[in-house]
This record gives structure tokens, C-alpha cells and sequence, in this order.
């Protein structure tokens, strides 16, 4: 095997055990666990995320950002409540969110990988 192939198959090992081992279990005990606690304190008890499973990934990277930057917070007007958030599950929605970030970019990586990386004849 060469070396490309050889990188193109722990690429897509990766993130087919980032994705559904770390990333899918994480998400659902998040969903369940950490957001409605976090959506209670900074939307004032408006349950807008935790509608289904595709606006609960929203949330929690929306949260997340909040959690990540000062700016982004400030932009939100969320500045003053997100230091009401218990520090564990502001810690859930950032690793997430970093862990949900990488696996973008290896896929992204593996994508340009596939398609420029291979002879085409």
C-alpha cells in the first residue's frame, strides 16, 4: 500500500469512530443531559432547541460559541448569563463543539485527499 492510501484509510477510520463512538453518544447525552439546563438559563426557560435532534446540534454549538468567545456572547447579549451556566456543562458544549469542528476539517481534509490526490487515469 502506499503512503497516500495508507493515509486516506486512517483519515476515514478517524472520523467513522470520531463520528458515531465519541461524537453521536456525546451529542444525545448532551441533548438529554446539559442543554435544557443551559437553554433554562440563557433563553430565560424557552425551550427552543430541544424541539428535535437537528436543532438540538444547532444549540449546542450556538451555546457553545457563546461559551467559546466573549464577543460572540457579547453579540447575543449573553455576556452576563453565561457566567450563571455551571462550568461543567459550559466544558460539555465546548469539547463538543471542538471535537464536532475537528471532524469537519478531517472530512474536509478527506474529501480534498480523495479528489486531488489520486490519479485520475
Amino acid at each position: 500500500m502506499e503512503t497516500l492510501e495508507l493515509f486516506t484509510l486512517a483519515l476515514i477510520f478517524i472520523i467513522v469512530v470520531g463520528s458515531f463512538l465519541i461524537l453521536l453518544p456525546m451529542f444525545f447525552f448532551i441533548k438529554s443531559k446539559k442543554l435544557p439546563i443551559a437553554e433554562r438559563i440563557l433563553d430565560d426557560g424557552k425551550s427552543i432547541y430541544l424541539i428535535n435532534g437537528f436543532t438540538a446540534g444547532m444549540g449546542i454549538l450556538h451555546y457553545a460559541t457563546v461559551f467559546f468567545w466573549g464577543w460572540h456572547a457579547k453579540r447575543y447579549d449573553l455576556y452576563e448569563k453565561r457566567e450563571q451556566v455551571p462550568k461543567d456543562i459550559q466544558w460539555w458544549l465546548i469539547a463538543y463543539y471542538i471535537l464536532f469542528m475537528l471532524m469537519s476539517f478531517l472530512l474536509i481534509l478527506f474529501c480534498l485527499v480523495m479528489h486531488f490526490g489520486f490519479d485520475k487515469t
